[in-house]
């Protein structure tokens, strides 16, 4: 209004042209063309009445138009109510250009028109009262040199056999070029917290040099502004990719502004997008995030550019390079060795030295491995394959004291076997003996150690002369280890075979003969 009423002094006081005018006011010289002209059209004389304020100077140099008939009224009632409404754990923020875009879906579906979004948004202040944000502060983030995670606060449902459940959405960001990756979880455990951050590396294809994250329970045990304390599994993902993690201090949004901003944009580009779809499995709801993520970074910034285009050009080279190997999960947890040498994780059992009974061990239970290491000075002492199931054991021979080893052994599940594939060495005699005699137990456990004993005597009398017993023991059907041993004693050797006699028919008067059927073939009486 200042500049108004200058343009119109310098005019009619002073008689300036409107080139002088627009040097003197520090305007174009179409702006002041165009208040001249509304000023004549407004019928406004010089000077301007005394009750003239400025918004009624306002209302007379730009009256408000008439509404057009041919556009359609948003229901701005509900608009506001959408606006205003309580967030909730499912429910993601609203947008005005989302509300705008659902009303000109609307009027476009119904064949009429509808507010550009700039009339949109300027109707729908007005109605607001014209309520203003707070103030902002932009930050300088150099490429490569820091990455931002956090989960988004909002979830999406997912429909199981038990109902309606609620996943957590992940994201990660790069705030030099604004690249994002989202992805939904089960939940915030650390695990899935911890392999989220290696996929989004992965995504990325490099590691900055920072990471700044939340202090949620799964990256930080003891949040504290000047020490705080990483989550042990985290901090060893860190250490493997080589990021430096900084926790944001507790309370203070701004320490991750960017990633918040990124955690909106994520809620009201994605999230909102897929409300109304049904998911059945995550990986479903995990290939539509990866759509809709696909065009968000390919679509134009308020600058022009994109956000891949941005990271292509700029960012990626200054990332540092992936590891050969990708870290693998491992969950660290505190247990005691029991008396029996082993430590139960997750309900089965693992081996440990007999010297480390008593003590407490700390374990890192992996993707395939279980590595067991000392607490004093953190030395590995045992690793065994992850098992399955429930009370299964894991045991290393030379864990075990010597005393126990062929107790051990006895009870190993898969014992028949290797005593079939020893006496296989002896013999196929041998090996048939073993098979008989199993069977002829009511379980095959029951011939574990007649079978054991018959594959002794083999070490002592050599397999050769074993064979030849079990042959002869196989004929007699005598299935124990005690006949073989004695006869070794006695010294008997195996009997020669008898030779087999051809049974004759002896002749009789009531076997008829080739020649009586012969006689007998042509004689039809």
């Amino acid at each position: 209004m200042m500049n108004i009423k200058d343009i119109l002094r310098y005019r009619h006081d002073h008689a300036l042209s409107r080139a002088q005018i627009a040097a003197a006011v520090g305007v174009s010289t179409g702006t002041v063309s165009h208040v001249l002209a509304r000023a004549e059209a407004a019928g406004l004389s010089w000077p301007l009445p005394p009750d003239l304020d400025d918004e009624a100077l306002r209302a007379q140099l730009y009256p408000v138009a008439d509404q057009p008939s041919d556009k359609v009224q948003p229901d701005w009632t509900a608009i506001l109510e959408a606006l205003e409404a309580p967030r909730k754990r499912r429910r993601t923020r609203l947008t005005r250009h989302r509300l705008w875009s659902e009303y000109r879906d609307e009027a476009l579906a119904r064949g009429s028109k509808a507010y550009t979004y700039s009339r949109f948004c300027a109707l729908l202040k007005e109605r607001q009262q014209g309520r203003t944000g707070q103030a902002q502060m932009r930050f300088h983030y150099a490429p490569g040199l820091y990455g931002l995670s956090d989960f988004s606060g909002k979830t999406l449902g997912l429909h199981t056999g038990r109902g309606e459940k609620d996943v957590e959405i992940f994201i990660a960001m790069l705030p030099h070029s604004n690249m994002i990756y989202a992805e939904a979880v089960p939940d915030q455990s650390v695990k899935h917290w911890t392999m989220a951050h290696r996929r989004a590396l992965e995504a990325f294809g490099g590691v900055p040099e920072r990471w700044i994250i939340d202090n949620l329970k799964a990256g930080v045990t003891r949040a504290d502004r000047e020490e705080p304390q990483l989550n042990p599994s985290f901090r060893e993902f860190a250490r493997h990719y080589g990021l430096a993690v900084l926790p944001a201090r507790s309370g203070q949004a701004t320490d991750k502004g960017v990633v918040e901003a990124a955690v909106g944009t994520v809620q009201t580009r994605i999230l909102l997008v897929l409300r109304h779809e049904t998911f059945l499995t995550l990986d479903a709801m995990n290939a539509a995030i990866r759509r809709e993520l696909e065009r968000l970074n390919e679509a134009p910034m308020a600058c022009g550019e994109t956000r891949r285009s941005l990271f292509e050009t700029s960012e990626r080279a200054a990332l540092k390079p992936l590891p050969r190997d990708p870290w693998e999960w491992g969950e660290w947890i505190e247990r005691k060795v029991g008396p029996n040498c082993h430590v139960r994780i997750h309900r089965n059992h693992y081996s440990v030295p007999e010297r480390h009974i008593g003590a407490t061990v700390h374990v890192r239970v992996g993707e395939r491995m279980v590595e067991l290491f000392t607490a004093r000075n953190g030395q590995r002492i045992a690793v065994h394959r992850l098992r399955s199931g429930a009370n299964q054991y894991a045991t290393r021979a030379e864990h075990m004291p010597d005393r126990l080893q062929a107790v051990q052994d006895i009870r190993k599940p898969d014992w028949g076997d290797i005593l079939l594939q020893q006496a296989r060495r002896i013999g196929p005699c041998a090996r048939a003996w073993a098979e008989r005699c199993f069977a002829s137990r009511d379980f095959p456990e029951q011939a574990f150690a007649t079978v054991q004993g018959m594959i002794r005597l083999a070490d002592d009398h050599g397999t050769d002369r074993l064979e030849e017993l079990c042959s002869e023991a196989l004929d007699l059907n005598r299935l124990a280890s005690g006949f073989l041993r004695e006869r070794i004693r006695n010294g008997a050797r195996t009997p020669e075979p008898r030779p087999q006699v051809r049974e004759t028919i002896p002749p009789h008067g009531n076997i008829r003969g080739g020649d009586y059927y012969r006689n007998s073939k042509g004689d039809t009486s």
